[in-house]
Parts: C-alpha cells; sequence; structure tokens
C-alpha cells in the first residue's frame, strides 16, 4: 500500500465503492483487447476465453512489452487469466478483505467451485506482473499452471 495517508480500512472502502466500475469495464476491455490483435469473433473470449490461450500465448512470448505499455498490457492480461480461471473452475471475481493477504484489497477470483487450483484466491493480475516482467520467450500457460494443482 504506498504511504497516501490511507488507512488500509479506507484502502478497503474505496476498493469496494470502485469494484462495480471494474466488474463492468473489464469484459469490454478485454473484448476489444482481443478485437485489437485481429483474433476471429473476438467476443468469444468472453463465452470459453480457453479458446484464446494459444493465440495469446503465442502472440506474446516474444514481444517486447516496454515499461510505458505495461499497466496497459498488464490491465488487459489480469482479466484474460481472470476470465481464464473463472470459466474452468467456476468462481468470482472479489475483493480480498483479509489484511494478512499480499493481495489484500486487490480483485482477485475464488470461492472455486471444481477442484484443481491450490488456493482459496488467485490475484490475476500478480500473474499478469510476473508475465510481463519475464525476459522473452514467455509464456502464458505456465504462469497460470503456477497456481494449478
Amino acid at each position: 500500500m504506498a504511504n497516501t495517508g490511507e488507512t488500509p480500512d479506507m484502502l478497503l472502502a474505496r476498493r469496494a465503492a470502485e469494484f462495480p466500475a471494474f466488474r463492468s469495464e473489464r469484459l469490454p476491455v478485454l473484448h476489444k483487447f482481443c478485437e485489437s490483435l485481429g483474433f476471429d469473433q473476438p467476443h468469444e473470449v468472453l463465452i470459453e476465453p480457453k479458446r484464446f490461450l494459444f493465440q495469446l500465448d503465442s502472440g506474446f512470448q516474444r514481444a517486447d512489452i516496454n515499461e510505458e505499455d505495461r499497466v496497459w498490457f498488464v490491465t488487459r492480461i489480469g482479466y484474460y487469466i481472470g476470465e481464464y480461471l473463472i470459466s474452468l473452475f467456476g468462481g468470482y471475481w472479489l475483493l480480498d478483505e483479509d489484511q494478512s493477504s499480499p493481495s489484500f484489497a486487490r480483485y482477485v477470483v475464488g470461492d472455486f467451485s471444481k477442484p484443481g487450483v491450490k488456493t482459496k484466491i488467485v490475484d490475476p493480475f500478480e500473474i499478469a506482473q510476473r508475465y510481463a516482467t519475464t525476459s522473452a520467450p514467455r509464456f502464458l500457460r505456465q504462469e497460470i499452471e503456477t497456481v494449478l494443482d
């Protein structure tokens, strides 16, 4: 947490207030991302994210993700990872309210209804950040698999 004078309770309250906007923006942003990449039927990323893993994985394997574009890229890949995990294991986007958690006050996925994920919650943006900062060649599937059983 940045030193902004914001207490953990204040941070959590702010992030909770922003959660509806996050939830409503993620799918249109993810669709537009896939559309901009020229994917066939980009709207289907919202229905069956698994179909797009190979294209994303191979498309960004050797990409130069510079500092200027990193936040933009991490946001979109994070949305994708979250939707991918939800589609495979059931679950939801949540706000991590556990102050002892490394992902406290972050938007995470959890409440999985199917087995296969190592932890109760997963921070897709932490995975996306790690993926984006990995030297080429990088492998999206491998980064995602680090949280799977």
